[in-house]
């Protein structure tokens, strides 16, 4: 018989020669889950692999098994069929036979679309919004209704998804995406033969689902949304709470909530010939509150007119002009003399860095730009296939120089980051886009006849990226998810122009790294090839412990290298700052063009010490910004 043993994949294995697997997201009694880069497309994935194998490991009769599968190939049937932007997508289906040590392990698989953020719950708060009426409201438009809208189209194709709660909604930045369709059914599909089935969430599984599995229908959908919506407002579900019996708010004092209260009354009313017939039906009754919480707002503002009449009168006017030139002078003032009892601070802005992208075709700029009134995505899609997260505008201490008291805070504008240093992988896309202007002589490689790369030996028998038969290679697919090292501020600045982007300079860089305690001494006065690195390691704590199962190269003296997932990222998102892998960055020079490149100022992260351009480190490697910029209306 043959055997394969939990994980079914380990980091760096290779998937029908399309998808290079990154590591372990998701384990559970249907399988597991995985995050994998799709090499021909370039974007990250998640593959939900199964196998008779695994399944053994958690059921013992033969007919359970089977019906997992069952239910896994009615999962991709059900996912297949859904196009809309509140459902998560499917890529692919397919099955392979994986080789082990212990022989042959078939499996089989879904692609299906990579959401790297939170779920709903993360949307919701604990205790409940329940008294803050415009807080209701704001998550019903932001986020419920949404996903009411993929429920529609669910239903929309007579399926059922019998397992919807916050968990199963994946939140795309402010998209939420309700995935995991295990439970599925549809009159278009084969039934799933079983004497009994309690698969699901007992908080969120309507009566009929338990007693009767096969007899939930789309109303077993609007029992579970009927439950979220009283979580949302009245807090999360507790395990002592009784399921499958209908919700209901306690003491509702305003109209607002006192619809609410009925609205999930009639979404959870413990027969399904009580409840709400469809989800138009649970939308039109929110929206009816929604509009009447307005109403009632406007009425209550025309109600109180107070002295606004006052206001029109040109004395009231110059009086208010003279408040508020006073008021702004004040505040001038006290950010130029500083906080009492503090250090003087002067406020600066770093200037705005843009570089030209002259390849034809090509956005002009690095820079987004976004209206005073737009709220931005949490994570974003770059042109390499890169993730990138919102970094908001900020405030970074800094001295004013060597052994200074003295600080100065520096306002950092809104930006966007790359999610992970650009991988050996992508170095290599970049390269063989642009290899019509390369020339590689000795290991060197040269663009636009600037040092980009030095090719060669990083480690011990660690060889990342070949030039063979006239293009670059990743010599060993384990490799495509590692750090690319021994670029040049060069290289990475001409990567990061080509797809739109720039380096970030230190400022971002140090916001980025979310720790408010941040302390950097600035090298002052030190020419270009400095070698005073700063070393922050014991301000920010050990390096995170690597991930079971990951690859790395063999061990040699030096920093250990592994995939560029493998660490946990921080609030924003964003993994691997200042652990083992040093980054090229800028300073705040803005010679930052084509022309002036070789006059810009270059560090190596986290130090401020200035490198030249052409070096290429063993530890070094690079991540990209977009800039974002408020447009005043």
């Amino acid at each position: 018989m043959s055997n394969c043993r939990i994980n079914i994949f380990e980091a760096g294995s290779v998937l029908n020669n399309k998808w290079v697997i990154l590591e372990l997201i998701g384990k559970g009694a249907m399988g597991e889950i995985y995050l994998a880069h799709q090499l021909n497309l370039k974007r990250d994935v998640a593959i939900k692999v199964v196998s008779e194998e695994l399944l053994k490991d958690f059921e013992d009769d033969p007919d359970e098994i089977e019906t997992a599968f069952q239910r896994f190939k009615r999962e991709v049937h059900a996912m297949a069929r859904v196009r809309h932007p509140n459902v998560l997508q499917i890529f692919d289906y397919g099955s392979a036979v994986i080789q082990r040590e212990t022989g042959e392990c078939p499996v089989e698989f879904i692609a299906m679309e990579y959401i790297p953020g939170d779920t709903l719950r993360f949307t919701m708060s604990e205790e409940g919004f329940y008294p803050e009426q415009d807080l209701t409201k704001e998550w019903l438009e932001e986020y419920f209704l949404p996903v009411l809208d993929g429920v529609k189209a669910i239903h929309d194709l007579d399926i059922v998804h019998r397992d919807i709660k916050p968990e199963n909604i994946l939140m795309d930045g402010m998209t939420p995406k309700i995935a995991d369709f295990g439970l599925a059914r549809s009159t278009r599909l084969k039934p799933v033969t079983q004497s009994m089935d309690v698969k699901g969430t007992a908080h969120y599984m309507s009566p009929e689902h338990f007693f009767d599995f096969r007899k939930a229908d789309q109303r077993a959908d609007i029992y579970s949304l009927g439950k979220i919506l009283f979580e949302a407002i009245d807090g999360k579900i507790g395990e002592g709470t009784l399921p499958f019996k209908a919700a209901s708010l306690q003491n509702p004092d305003s109209p607002f909530f006192q619809k609410m209260d009925r609205i999930i009354q009639d979404a959870t009313a413990e027969k399904k010939e009580d409840r709400l017939e469809s989800v138009d039906q649970l939308r039109g009754a929110l929206l009816d509150a929604i509009h009447e919480l307005k109403y009632e707002k406007e009425a209550d503002s025309s109600a109180k007119p107070g002295r606004i009449p006052a206001l029109y009168k040109p004395k009231w006017i110059v009086s208010g002009v003279m408040i508020a030139i006073i008021a702004v002078a004040a505040m001038t003032i006290w950010h130029l003399i500083g906080n009492p009892g503090k250090s003087p601070v002067v406020l600066e802005t770093v200037p705005a860095i843009s570089e030209d992208s002259t390849q034809k075709g090509r956005r002009q700029s690095s820079t987004i730009e976004l209206a005073v009134s737009d709220i931005p995505k949490q994570s974003i899609l770059a042109e390499d296939g890169a993730s990138m997260h919102f970094v908001s505008a900020g405030v970074v201490s800094l001295p004013e120089g060597p052994n200074s008291q003295l600080k100065r805070s520096v306002k950092v504008n809104p930006f966007y980051m790359d999610e992970t240093l650009v991988t050996n992988h992508q170095f290599v896309e970049f390269l063989n886009h642009n290899i019509s202007k390369i020339r590689v002589e000795r290991g060197v490689v040269r663009g636009d006849k600037e040092i980009w790369l030095l090719l060669g030996e990083v480690r011990e028998n660690y060889v990342p990226i070949v030039f063979k038969e006239g293009e670059f290679k990743v010599k060993n697919i384990a490799y495509a998810s590692f750090p690319v090292l021994r670029v040049t501020a060069y290289g990475a600045s001409s990567y990061a122009r080509f797809y739109n982007r720039r380096l970030p300079n230190y400022t971002e860089w140090l916001l980025a790294l979310g720790n408010e305690n941040v302390q950097i001494e600035e090298s002052v006065n030190q020419g270009a090839g400095a070698r005073q690195d700063i070393e922050m390691e014991s301000m920010h704590g050990k390096m995170h412990t690597q991930i079971a199962g990951d690859v790395s190269i063999p061990e040699s003296p030096g920093t250990k290298i592994t995939s560029v997932i493998n660490y946990k990222p921080n609030k924003y998102g964003i993994r691997g700052m200042n652990k083992n892998i040093k980054e090229w960055g800028r300073t705040l020079s803005q010679a930052t063009s084509r022309d002036k490149i070789r006059g810009a100022h270059f560090v190596v992260l986290p130090s401020t010490a200035q490198r030249y351009p052409w070096e290429g480190f063993k530890e070094v490697g690079f991540r990209c910004v977009r800039e974002v910029k408020i447009k005043a209306k």
